[in-house]
């Protein structure tokens, strides 16, 4: 089961066709934090602020995971408010986007945990 979480608010969702009801929801949403994580496995983080987005991908907790790598030649930060209300900036070659993230997070819910392979991680 995969337990997901949208700006620290718990999310009961069961299926994909919910899962992907949800995305919509939360594609309403300009800025925010989605966590899906596997009890006792691995976690794919999204943020989002705009058009811009990335991921994280943990396998274990403790693990200093990956994050997506987007263009290489992209110079800058983009701000991203956390669902604790901290913001944090992250480089914008970090950014995929954000219909990709959404392609990555329901192939990690439908498929237990795993990380998307068509995704370019970087180990942080």
């Amino acid at each position: 089961m995969v337990v997901i979480t949208f700006n620290d608010q718990p999310e009961s969702i069961a299926s994909i066709e919910e899962f992907g009801v949800a995305l919509d929801r939360f594609d309403r949403t300009p800025k925010f934090e989605l966590w899906l994580s596997v009890e006792g496995g691995p976690s794919i983080c999204m943020l989002r602020n705009g058009k811009h987005a990335w991921l994280m991908y943990i396998r274990f907790e403790g693990d200093s995971g990956f994050v997506s790598q987007g263009e290489l030649s992209a110079q800058g930060v983009a701000s991203y408010e956390l669902a604790n209300g901290q913001t944090d900036e992250y480089p914008l070659a970090w950014c995929i986007d954000v219909e990709q993230c959404y392609k990555a997070l329901a192939y990690f819910f439908v498929n237990e945990g795993a990380q998307p392979d068509w995704v370019s991680w970087y180990a942080s």
